[in-house]
């Protein structure tokens, strides 16, 4: 028992050493630490007593949990520096940022008339900066952060995208085809948040809520679900490859490209396979040439079907 405490304690220290390890190299510390207590368990326990068990579930969880909680309280986004212009109002943490139409370098508050250039959210204590002055703004460019949004559009539930706004700076849940800034990570609570009156086009008034919620940045083109025939996640992936709207007509020709290419390759490895089959049962002696040659069948197929897919690719984006 006192072995197994031991034990346990050193992994973990070794486990919140994590916590100050690169964020590639946590996962394995982690994975480390665990694998040393179970197999400490194994070797110095019997699993006899309960009370052995009951203390070493409780340092897995302490081992497990500690450096996760210390993740979960820390921000993990990589943002990058742009001038900030202010004419349309202050850059607050969680405001969704647009460039500049003359200047891409600038970013001010976005707002419908700039879904177009949508570039991040402002993050005022991301992980780490990229930025060439002091004096420029953390834009979060893809990556997990809180935003401003509002539920002028309705309710923001999980999953639902999210784009600009008439209100500058300020989200709502995306509805028709355009530009988004990212994914909501949970519902919008209103509760405890600013509430604005707006007039809409015939001059009545609402009143709407404003708050900040989890959101997946991620800049992209959407089409909403019922704008096309094709089904939303193909128009919505040709979208994000392209990092714009596609035209129904290069999805089409992306698809029958990569439809001929992936026929192409399996009629020709499969070919290729069942000769080699036949000429070996038929000759072994001549299985090393006929190997040699199923090598120099498969990097053809491996290059017909980069080709393709890198034609398919440029469809998409030129």
């Amino acid at each position: 028992m006192i072995v197994v405490i031991v034990t346990a304690s050193f992994n973990l220290l070794f486990a919140l050493s994590a916590h100050h390890a690169p964020p590639l190299c946590q996962p394995f510390y982690l994975l480390k630490a665990t694998h040393r207590l179970c197999y400490s368990l194994y070797v110095n326990t019997k699993v006899r007593h309960i009370l052995n068990v009951c203390t070493a579930c409780g340092l897995l969880l302490a081992i497990v949990g500690t450096p996760l909680l210390a993740h979960a309280q820390s921000s993990k986004t990589i943002a990058q520096g742009f001038t900030a212009d202010t004419r349309r109002g202050a850059l607050v943490a969680g405001a969704i940022v647009s460039t500049k139409a003359n200047d891409q370098r600038k970013v001010e508050l976005a707002a419908t008339d700039s879904a177009q250039r949508l570039v991040g959210v402002i993050d005022k204590r991301p992980l780490v900066t990229i930025s060439s002055s002091n004096n420029e703004v953390a834009v979060v460019l893809s990556g997990a952060t809180t935003v401003l949004v509002s539920d002028i559009n309705g309710d923001i539930k999980t999953s639902d995208k999210i784009a600009v706004s008439p209100i500058a700076g300020v989200g709502m849940r995306a509805t028709e085809d355009g530009q988004i800034i990212g994914t909501a990570q949970t519902a919008f609570n209103t509760s405890g948040t600013q509430t604005r009156t707006i007039s809409d086009s015939d001059g009545k008034k609402h009143t709407v809520h404003i708050g900040f919620m989890p959101l997946q940045v991620g800049v992209a083109a959407y089409q909403a679900p019922g704008g096309s025939f094709l089904p939303p996640i193909l128009q919505n992936a040709a979208n994000s490859i392209a990092g714009r709207a596609v035209p129904l007509i290069r999805i089409l020709v992306c698809g029958i490209l990569l439809i001929v290419g992936a026929v192409t390759v399996t009629i020709l490895v499969y070919s290729a396979i069942r000769s080699a089959m036949t000429s070996i049962g038929r000759n072994p002696l001549a299985a090393s040439d006929i190997r040699k040659s199923m090598y120099q069948v498969l990097i053809v197929a491996f290059g017909i079907l980069g080709g393709t897919i890198l034609a398919s690719y440029l469809v998409l984006r030129v």
